[in-house]
């Protein structure tokens, strides 16, 4: 779980920053003694190829692209050439970018601490202020160094951020904790009792209680009652959004924890009618913990806003892939760096991809590609209906990724930490939190795991993509797209299935 910023984290991780300012502006000083002018040509043109780029990301790839194709000699002359470019660079007088080059080194800083982004809050905005002096610093202490000015070195070395005494140690902390009031379940064993015993609660209401606080149990922590935020509130509604109407089948059949984990077409998820129902509860236990003869908290977290009118899914736009996309390659679990990229280049379901087995990723000999047979040929596996079971050709972005030798790597399961796929529904929110994925679009649609799934089906469907191979790719009845159930043939070659895959993409 992502630790949130306080201002207290901030000095740290700048002084953490800072210590590598005079190291590395001596070693670029050391290596850059020559004129710009002076450098190989060969060199100059592989700067412009690294600089005529996009994005920061792809600029990224050329210059490991660059590296990996010189020899031994031919780098260590590269890096003193790159070093004297960045000499030059440094004593240009144009104003530092601000608008989006401190956020993005904000953003890059919290995430390798492990904090959470939240651009609003005033912490956040802590940070972006301390960064812009720092790197002003930084500006002026390279400028020392190149230029040899050991003097004003030294004078500007004393303007960097000192870093905390070793002295100060974690029970200082502790004494100091704010009082926590008592636990949520502790409050609503009270806010029960008090229910039944003075107002009268009527069994069937109790009844109803005991559901929304069973699903409450399952998706929430058991905390202090005072250390809930309206975000949390949100997740847990969130969710209740996902739940399966109780009353087809297979769902009249499940525990509560299966309701949870299992994935839920559009046609079978719950109204959003009973979901306000579950949040009118929350507000309730909130209400009493807040009565001025209880006084547990003084504001209650329920004050979200949702539309308890609609249930439509939503999809997510190329931009928000991207977004995804790129989280993934930063994450430091195996287990949440592949669950996205197989969400978006599969068209899978979760429960469908939270139950791989190594021998679940084959070799097809007609194609030469590697593909996904989704079964449930072992005893841990389920299927939804017998058009789950499938394959689906790897997308070569996952192969392009590293996924196969990932798998290599494996024992038997693609995915051993995920024994239950609800860890990555409560998972997704937050995730979607941090890169600044708003659960609900523009049009009041919600998001979660599953609109990768949406964005899939939705981006080949509008491509033109033949119907009857994306059916046979993502396991849906031909009905699911508004055509005859009667469509009964299926393709006997994986090569029709790869054309499919092979048009899904993802854009820039």
């Amino acid at each position: 779980m992502q630790k949130q910023l306080t201002i207290a984290d901030i000095d740290p991780m700048i002084a953490k920053l800072e210590q590598g300012f005079s190291d590395g502006g001596h070693a670029v000083n050391a290596l850059g003694d020559k004129s710009i002018l002076e450098l190989d040509d060969r060199f100059k043109e592989l700067f412009v190829h690294m600089a005529d780029s996009d994005s920061n990301d792809e600029r990224v790839n050329r210059f490991a692209e660059v590296l990996k194709g010189l020899s031994d000699d031919e780098r260590w002359s590269f890096l003193e050439s790159m070093s004297s470019v960045m000499k030059v660079f440094s004593r240009m007088e144009d104003e530092p970018l601000e608008g989006e080059g401190i956020p993005q080194q904000a953003n890059e800083l919290l995430a390798e601490h492990g904090f959470a982004i939240e651009p609003n809050s005033l912490p956040y905005r802590v940070l972006l202020s301390k960064l812009k002096a720092s790197n002003a610093v930084r500006d002026e202490l390279l400028a020392s160094i190149f230029n040899e000015d050991f003097l004003g070195e030294r004078e500007v070395q004393g303007l960097l951020t000192k870093a905390p005494e070793p002295m100060v140690v974690a029970p200082v902390v502790e004494v100091e904790e704010e009082p926590k009031g008592p636990l949520f379940s502790e409050v609503y064993a009270e806010f029960l009792e008090f229910k039944i015993k003075k107002e009268k609660l009527t069994e069937k209401i109790q009844k109803d209680y005991e559901r929304f606080h069973t699903v409450w149990q399952i998706v929430m922590d058991d905390r202090p009652i005072d250390q809930y935020k309206p975000k949390d509130i949100g997740r847990f509604v969130d969710r209740c959004f996902e739940l399966p109407r109780m009353n087809i089948a297979p769902y009249n059949k499940m525990t509560w924890q299966e309701r949870l984990e299992c994935e839920v077409p559009e046609d079978d998820v719950t109204s959003p009618k009973s979901v306000q129902q579950f949040y009118k509860w929350a507000q309730s236990v909130f209400a009493y913990a807040k009565r001025d003869t209880v006084d547990y908290i003084s504001v209650s977290p329920c004050s979200i806003k949702r539309d308890f009118t609609s249930n439509t899914r939503g999809a997510f736009s190329d931009l928000e892939l991207n977004h995804f996309l790129n989280a993934a390659m930063t994450e430091r679990q195996p287990w949440k760096k592949w669950i996205i990229q197989l969400g978006i280049y599969t068209g899978a379901r979760l429960g469908e991809l939270a139950q791989l087995r190594k021998s679940d990723i084959r070799y097809d000999e007609e194609t030469k590609r590697h593909y996904f047979l989704i079964t449930d040929e072992h005893k841990d596996q389920k299927l939804k209906t017998d058009n789950a079971k499938r394959k689906i050709p790897m997308h070569k972005a996952l192969m392009a990724s590293g996924f196969l030798e990932y798998v290599t790597a494996c024992d038997q399961k693609v995915f051993e930490e995920l024994d239950k796929s609800v860890k990555v529904t409560g998972w997704m929110p937050r995730l979607m939190e941090s890169i600044g994925v708003p659960t609900f679009n523009e049009l009041g649609h919600k998001r979660s795991f599953h609109s990768f799934r949406h964005t899939f089906i939705t981006k080949l469907m509008n491509d033109g993509v033949p119907v009857n191979n994306l059916q046979q790719v993502v396991g849906h009845e031909i009905s699911s797209f508004g055509i005859t159930s009667n469509y009964t043939h299926k393709a006997t070659s994986i090569k029709n299935l790869v054309e499919v895959v092979d048009a899904f993409g993802v854009g820039g």
